[in-house]
């Protein structure tokens, strides 16, 4: 029988038939083992994310440093070639990082301890009655009700611990992964060369010539829409803090220097810097009542926001690929979405980036489409 179905059978359909089959049992297999191995994926996937964020946080940190460390490097050694030189520019920079964040601490908490000192809580407990009983509204009544919304999105009063301990456990892990990010971005700083020599040595070794040149394309062009966009939002936002608290000093708005601090802050993130400029001036003004610099403030804050995304940030960023607005905002919500502040950090050089490979492969596509047009 079984000779008679092989002299019938074409030997070419059989053997494909007999490969497809194997093919189908393998892969039945292999998806098998996954689904039985999940949670060993999940462990290496953890595993792999742990150490992944730090190195992220590190290599984001040193590139954005870098200049500034070879800015002082060039200065140490500019008669004689000193061995320290790195390691005391990089111990320079971080001072002055860390000099910055204690000033803008110390400014954040004589605000805010200005701000409370200045609330009248006598005032505020009877506006806050007036209202209750101006639109008829019971106490009880109103915490029955935050507790349906609660409720209807999901949570519960009950659940507020494992809300907390989720809330501690996400913060414990952002402070251990910028803590990491930090000690690796000082490794980064101080070794960078060498770590970069070594990596194109492997590269140079197990990759042909055509991927090896394809690569360095790439890491040039990301090298140029990155440190174009990221040291140009970095010196923008320098440049906004910077008008914002002289400007604010000048028509004497309280608490210039915080409000200037955090417009630059905000200014990082596109979009976000009058929001942040805007928040800090009625969390300054509004506990005083002093609703006269909150508007000149606010004006202020806006005029500049005004020229600096017409004018200023236009300039800084003339070497950056540019990027259309709408293509902005969805990397902005996807980026935050992925990684919080920092994937809103990146989200925009990463787009730009892409939209450059694309626009690449376009050109190429239609060079060749012309030359077989004219073939």
């Amino acid at each position: 029988m079984l000779t008679y179905l092989r002299n019938k059978l074409d030997p070419k359909y059989l053997k494909v038939c007999v490969y497809a089959g194997v093919t189908v049992i393998m892969t039945l297999i292999a998806l098998l083992l996954l689904y039985l191995s999940g949670s060993i994926w999940a462990t290496i996937w953890n595993l792999s994310t742990a150490i992944l964020k730090p190195l992220l946080i590190g290599f984001v940190f040193s590139y954005l440093l870098s200049p500034a460390v070879s800015f002082f490097e060039k200065k140490i050694n500019h008669k004689n070639y000193h061995r320290w030189a790195r390691s005391l520019s990089v111990l320079l920079i971080f001072l002055l990082i860390f000099a910055f964040i204690a000033l803008f601490l110390v400014l954040l908490s004589l605000t805010v301890y200005k701000s409370v000192t200045e609330i009248n809580v006598e005032s505020v407990k009877t506006a806050v009655t007036a209202a209750i009983n101006s639109l008829n509204l019971n106490f009880n009544d109103l915490l029955r009700n935050a507790q349906e919304l609660l409720e209807k999105a999901g949570i519960s009063l009950n659940n507020v611990g494992d809300v907390a301990t989720l809330a501690i456990t996400a913060v414990s892990s952002f402070a251990s992964s910028l803590l990491f990010g930090i000690i690796f971005s000082i490794y980064f700083l101080l070794d960078g060369r060498n770590i970069s020599d070594y990596w194109g040595r492997v590269l140079h070794v197990f990759a042909s010539d055509t991927s090896e040149k394809r690569l360095a394309e790439l890491a040039k062009d990301a090298d140029r829409v990155f440190s174009g966009y990221l040291r140009g939002q970095v010196l923008d936002a320098l440049v906004c803090m910077i008008l914002t608290t002289v400007v604010l000093l000048i028509v004497g708005a309280p608490n210039a220097i915080l409000v200037g601090l955090m417009v630059g802050f905000g200014n990082l993130i596109p979009y976000m810097g009058p929001i942040f400029g805007y928040a800090t001036m009625l969390v300054v003004c509004l506990p005083s009542g002093n609703f006269e610099k909150l508007i000149i403030g606010i004006i202020c804050i806006a005029v500049i926001m005004f020229v600096d995304g017409n004018i200023i940030n236009p300039k800084l960023l003339s070497d950056n690929v540019s990027v259309h607005p709408l293509l902005v905002v969805a990397a902005l919500i996807g980026g935050g979405a992925i990684g919080g502040l920092l994937g809103m950090l990146l989200a925009v050089p990463v787009s730009a980036f892409l939209k450059l490979q694309l626009d690449k492969i376009i050109d190429e596509v239609e060079k060749n489409g012309r030359k077989k047009a004219k073939n």
